[in-house]
């Protein structure tokens, strides 16, 4: 998994970079928050990989987590930009639908036009969220389901190791080394 600090600080700089180029041009019609949606299931996809080359594995945590935040950086913005077609496609439906069938006046429309994209994007925003939530198994996490399952791993290996070392005539000798790797990368997690 990347590094939570750096997916957050990645995030943190690219909606800086967005509010403040969205506050340079006004007249974008689409509203801010499913652009936000979108980048918050990407956040929740790049924390759920790892994309640290095997070759950055054995350096030091500073150099991995520049690696990362940069990584992460990146995909932000290379999601942003398949994002922003899409806002601009909801844009472009829903004046066709809503002044093509005459549901509502020009002026009607312009004045709530924000409102109107948003009718269409925030759902849609909502549902990219939902589906990249689902993927990485957010939801339990966010329940406590998953945290407990973890701990309940562990207790088995150590016990798991603990019956082996008692019970020395048994032919499971040759699993000591893996419960030992197992133990050891999940300390590693943990420390970092």
């Amino acid at each position: 998994m990347t590094n939570l600090i750096c997916v957050s600080l990645a995030g943190l700089l690219h909606v800086i970079q967005f509010l403040a180029f969205y506050s340079r041009s006004a007249n974008t019609p689409a509203p801010k928050l499913p652009s936000l949606f979108v980048g918050l299931a990407a956040m929740d996809i790049i924390w759920n990989n790892c994309f640290v080359p095997r070759a950055l594995q054995n350096r030091t945590a500073v150099i991995r987590w520049i690696y990362e935040l940069i990584v992460s950086y990146l995909l932000l913005e290379f999601v942003q930009m398949f994002w922003k077609p899409v806002d601009n496609i909801c844009v472009v439906l829903m004046r066709l639908i809503i002044l093509g069938t005459g549901i509502v006046s020009e002026t009607n429309y312009e004045n709530y036009e924000s409102y109107w994209v948003g009718f269409l994007t925030v759902p849609l925003s909502l549902l990219i969220l939902a589906i990249a939530s689902q993927a990485t198994d957010l939801f339990p996490v966010l329940r406590g389901y998953k945290m407990q399952n973890v701990v309940i791993v562990q207790l088995q290996w150590k016990g798991a190791l603990r019956y082996i070392n008692r019970n020395p005539t048994k032919r499971l000798r040759r699993i000591v080394p893996i419960l030992r790797e197992h133990r050891d990368q999940a300390r590693r997690q943990r420390q970092q």
